[in-house]
């Protein structure tokens, strides 16, 4: 599997910090990136020197689709996935194209350690935007809010205000993306476990995502035993006419 940035090759870990300071900041430096947190440890699950995240995804797409033959092709680091007319696109943490079967499978991840799943519910998103706009600051936060909502949740932002915001823009960005020709979306959150992560906030995250899972009306499917992928969940997703199969993951690593 090849990895890349906005095109430009990444070949190691140094490659792929330069490219993800790029991506937050436009700087070859930047203080989101430390060692043990979420990015350091997904390049170096990727990229390090006993790099078992390639075939981790392989292994998933195996075991909870069911796949007899996967093959990986590119990876994109920090890919922006449009996915509305809107400027801002969501970034993923790494973005993987491949094949299962004879079907086009695109993965989505999101890396974690202890980060909350974003600062605001979407009743909070709600408010934020109420405000700019009540402060005569131009936006289309609210429109993408209103999009989102009336997508995936029917509507129903009043009983559906207590979920994760991040997480409504991490489905979206995922099954919408602007090369999104996939037949099978697989969205694994990898939640790394350094010494020092903080349990509790673990936990409220690991709650929240299955939370947002269930309110949305996935299936929950059998864990696997014995494995490091836990918290499996199937939706047959058809959003403006176009159907994917959506599973979703999360799979927890000690490092």
């Amino acid at each position: 599997m090849k990895y890349f940035y906005k095109e430009k090759e990444i070949r190691n870990k140094n490659d792929w910090k330069k490219a993800f300071c790029s991506a937050y900041s436009g700087t070859s430096d930047d203080y989101h990136w430390k060692e043990g947190r979420s990015a350091e440890r997904l390049a170096e699950d990727f990229m390090g020197k006993n790099a078992q995240g390639e075939e981790t995804m392989v292994n998933m797409v195996k075991e909870i689709y069911k796949a007899k033959n996967v093959v990986l092709g590119k990876a994109e680091i920090e890919r922006a996935s449009k996915f509305d007319e809107y400027p801002r696109p969501r970034k993923q943490d790494l973005a993987i194209w491949g094949n299962a079967d004879g079907k086009k499978i695109f993965i989505c991840i999101e890396a974690k350690v202890d980060e909350a799943f974003g600062s605001k519910t979407i009743s909070q998103q709600r408010k934020y935007v109420n405000g700019l706009k009540e402060n005569n600051q131009p936006t289309e936060a609210d429109k993408r809010l209103q999009g989102l909502v009336e997508d995936f949740l029917g509507g129903d932002e009043k009983n559906n205000g207590h979920l994760r915001y991040q997480l409504l823009y991490y489905l979206a960005g995922s099954f919408k993306d602007e090369k999104g020709d996939a037949d099978i979306i697989f969205m694994p959150v990898i939640v790394y476990q350094p010494d020092f992560y903080s349990r509790q906030q673990v936990k409220k995250n690991h709650e929240a995502y299955c939370q947002f899972m269930k309110a949305l009306g996935f299936d929950e499917q059998n864990s696997i035993e014995e494995s490091i992928i836990q918290d499996i969940y199937y939706k047959k997703l058809t959003i403006n006419n176009i159907t994917k199969e959506v599973y979703c993951c999360y799979i927890v690593k000690k490092c």
